[in-house]
């Protein structure tokens, strides 16, 4: 067996495990996205499936006729050496078959990522994948030949997958145009991120600024120069006021040791315990650098580096607040 026949066992196997074990609404979106960005979608023996692979079966054959046709055409009317077409063809045709590839590997990651989510069978309801998302996500997505980034796409497609309306398609172009040093610094930012949370839903995402403004250079320990700063909000990762503020009282414990909110860093949740019942800061207004609603959708799905340093800032600074970091579990 070759390895592109052993790569589409892997999705094929992958896909099918993947639809016997998520509920109906997510497995509809499922198989809209698979039918139309997956290779291996034409091949999987399903029942609901075997109509679309007709179609994309005869699809692509109407259209290689086209391209040969044209070809001819363009070849005689400007009397160019059929070699020159020869090349020319296969080359447009390794294009598209790399391309196609990216699709592959990226909805393989998608389908690892939908086996592995411990929350999707909770998931009864969701509504229908717009397929202008779809498009504009296939329009993207192929073009992405890094594994980090089909990682990062993968994670998308996913996360729309269960809960469409997730990842706006202006978040996907701004994740899709970034360059490597702004990925970088958006990956030292998320990492270093806390953020506040209830019902699922991020109200807000900062880098904290423990003394002084970040726009003076007080996050540069942490990887986040003025000028890196600069940089994510250029491609619109951050707000433009850096010494913003939000109120984090509801992540401190009642006597109950109850919360409002979580307090989300380093994808784990926490609460924040007071160990002075009079002295600590009961309003917690953290100042520092805000993610956008576009980087607020992306700072779940950034593959996180340690920031131990970062940490070990932000438990000292709770301490002033008399409020201690305890972990949810």
């Amino acid at each position: 067996m070759d390895n592109n026949e052993s790569g589409m066992n892997t999705i094929t196997d992958t896909i099918e495990t993947v639809i016997t074990g998520i509920p109906a609404p997510v497995r509809k979106n499922f198989i809209k996205a698979f039918g139309q960005l997956c290779t291996a979608a034409i091949d999987i023996p399903i029942a609901w499936l075997e109509g679309r692979s007709a179609e994309i079966r005869a699809t692509t054959e109407a259209r290689l006729q086209i391209i040969r046709k044209q070809g001819v055409i363009i070849s005689e009317q400007l009397e160019i050496p059929t070699e020159y077409i020869t090349k020319a063809s296969s080359k447009f045709a390794s294009k598209v078959i790399r391309e196609q590839l990216n699709l592959d590997r990226i909805t393989l990651n998608a389908a690892n990522e939908l086996s592995n989510n411990k929350e999707i069978e909770s998931n009864k309801e969701t509504q229908e994948i717009s397929e202008d998302w779809l498009n504009e996500f296939e329009n993207l997505a192929r073009l992405k030949s890094s594994e980090d980034m089909k990682l990062v796409f993968g994670k998308i497609l996913s996360g729309e997958i269960i809960k469409p309306g997730s990842f706006s398609i202006k978040t996907i172009k701004l994740i899709s145009q970034l360059d490597n040093q702004a990925a970088k610094l958006f990956q030292i930012f998320c990492s270093q991120a806390i953020s506040l949370r209830a019902a699922g839903n991020i109200f807000d995402a900062r880098v904290v600024s423990f003394s002084g403004s970040a726009a003076s250079n007080s996050l540069n320990p942490f990887g986040l120069s003025f000028d890196s700063l600069n940089v994510l909000h250029e491609y619109g990762l951050i707000i433009s006021d850096y010494n913003s503020y939000m109120h984090y009282s509801a992540c401190i414990a009642n006597k109950q040791k109850q919360v409002g909110g979580i307090l989300h860093f380093q994808n784990k949740n926490f609460g924040l315990v007071p160990s002075d019942e009079v002295k600590y800061d009961k309003t917690l207004q953290l100042h520092g650098v805000a993610l956008t609603k576009a980087g607020k959708e992306l700072m779940d799905i950034i593959p996180l580096t340690h920031a131990d340093n970062y940490k070990d800032a932000l438990i000292k600074f709770l301490e002033t607040k008399h409020l201690e970091l305890v972990e949810i579990e």
